[in-house]
């Protein structure tokens, strides 16, 4: 049977193997975890306990064991985010290692001595070590609450996790994905801490079973349990990281007239089966029951238009395109112009970080410009108190500026994919992100990262500097 007791924090232990995340090794690791993969969700919890205290009625669910020492051990099993932000607060965690927002950094500054003689202690539910099974169905049935502030639901990754881990269920994809973010080539760190929580783990699964006989292994089971010593490991790789970044989706695999698997060099089954998409082989004998090849069709198509041929968004080339059509106007801009011309100088797929160092200043010197422009007529600034302010909060006045607050519904539209991703604090060209590269040793992004996402904040770029 379970006691209740108030405990301190500082005895509490989070739970080093919370289905959220793979095992941590220690608990600012496992903090880290947790902020990665929902950054909103945690810092708004924390922002709630800084403001309204921790209440009584939120009890923790404890797992009380016996350590080397002999000593009582509590593992927190329901609570892990509560009782972490408690722990950053009280100063027993390190938050040195975390992008803290503005706001929450301000309240822990003024922490009353009353809040924290409040804190120190937080009621409990205790189980014995006995009874692991109930516990376990408890933190199951918890999940439920929809406010960022409440019960974060779990991921598809935690939920597969728990079948594994606790009822024994067979999880191909989620093996695969756990050995993919530690032996990965093509993924960055932070890719690793966030898809280790939150990653689309059913698209992983249909892929991988549609591949697997193609790839000298009999099934999708057999595919996570040989990786990576498996053929076509580069390829398994690109479609595990497609997958991740959102581009390779169920619509693209399902696609009946295309062979996803073949665009990542995965040849046919030996028996030939095509029932994943039209081999290569196939779609040249259509074309030539059509009266022309492949290679005809396509020298005609050249021959016949005078257009030039599009790049995908996704295409090195058409970032290149954009910043070379990049023309800077206006005073104040010298240095912007001096930035895109070493832009301009680089090889994308060669210089991901440079590119995203340049484009970082780029975007604070452009911003520092329009606030000269339109100070006097729009209120911009970028100090207030004589302190600089956030870059974040300068760019979202400057839209609001173009946008004349949104009454411009045509450049509303126009920039609102800019100010989304900048502003979004797990987005990877945000500037909470373009910070980190400077600041963190381990963040990083690829060239994929910036193909993928700098369309979205080009277009505030350009408009700030017309």
């Amino acid at each position: 049977m379970p006691r209740v007791a108030s405990l301190p924090i500082e005895q509490l232990q989070l739970d080093l193997r919370n289905f959220r995340t793979v095992r941590q090794p220690d608990e600012e690791e496992a903090v880290d975890a947790m902020v990665s993969i929902r950054p909103g969700w945690f810092w708004a919890l924390m922002e709630s306990l800084l403001d309204s205290g921790y209440l009584p009625i939120e009890s923790v669910l404890v797992l009380e064991g016996v350590g080397a020492d002999g000593e009582s051990t509590f593992t927190v099993k329901e609570g892990n985010r509560r009782v972490a932000a408690l722990k950053i607060a009280h100063g027993l965690l390190s938050r040195s290692h975390l992008e803290v927002p503005a706001n929450i950094e301000n309240k822990l500054a003024v922490v009353s001595s009353g809040w924290r003689a409040e804190t120190d202690e937080v009621p409990c539910i205790i189980y014995p070590a006995s009874e692991s099974n109930t516990v376990d169905r408890i933190v199951t049935l918890a999940h439920g609450k929809g406010q960022k502030a409440g019960r974060s639901n779990w991921t598809a990754v935690a939920r597969a996790r728990h079948n594994r881990d606790v009822s024994g269920a067979n999880e191909p994809a989620l093996d695969l994905l756990e050995a993919y973010l530690k032996d990965g080539k093509n993924r960055t760190p932070l890719q690793a801490q966030q898809w280790a929580g939150d990653y689309p783990l059913t698209v992983l699964a249909e892929a991988m079973n549609r591949v697997a006989g193609r790839l000298e292994t009999d099934s999708a089971r057999d595919l996570a349990s040989q990786y990576p010593a498996i053929s076509h490991r580069d390829a398994v790789e690109a479609i595990t990281r497609d997958i991740g970044l959102g581009l390779l989706t169920f619509k693209d695999i399902r696609q009946p007239e295309a062979d996803f698997a073949a665009r990542y060099g995965i040849p046919q089954a030996p028996d030939g089966d095509a029932s994943e998409g039209t081999s290569r082989k196939s779609k040249e004998q259509e074309g030539q029951k059509g009266g022309a090849s492949k290679k005809e069709t396509k020298r005609g198509a050249k021959t016949g238009s005078t257009k030039p041929e599009a790049s995908s968004l996704r295409d090195p080339k058409a970032v290149k395109a954009m910043v070379n059509g990049f023309k800077p106007r206006g005073s104040d801009r010298e240095k912007v112009v001096l930035l895109r011309n070493e832009m301009r100088s680089l090889v994308l797929k060669n210089n991901p970080l440079a590119f995203c160092f340049l484009l970082r200043s780029m975007f604070e010197i452009s911003a520092k410009a329009y606030c000269g422009d339109h100070g006097a007529e729009g209120g911009l600034s970028t100090k207030k108190n004589g302190k600089d302010r956030p870059l974040v909060a300068i760019l979202r006045d400057i839209t609001k500026h173009l946008t004349k607050n949104k009454a411009d519904k045509e450049r509303t539209k126009q920039l609102h994919g800019a100010m989304t991703e900048l502003a979004r604090p797990e987005g990877l060209l945000s500037v909470t992100s373009m910070n980190q590269l400077v600041h963190n040793p381990k963040f990083s992004v690829t060239t994929g990262d910036v193909c993928q996402l700098f369309g979205n904040i080009f277009p505030l770029l350009e408009a700030m500097n017309e």
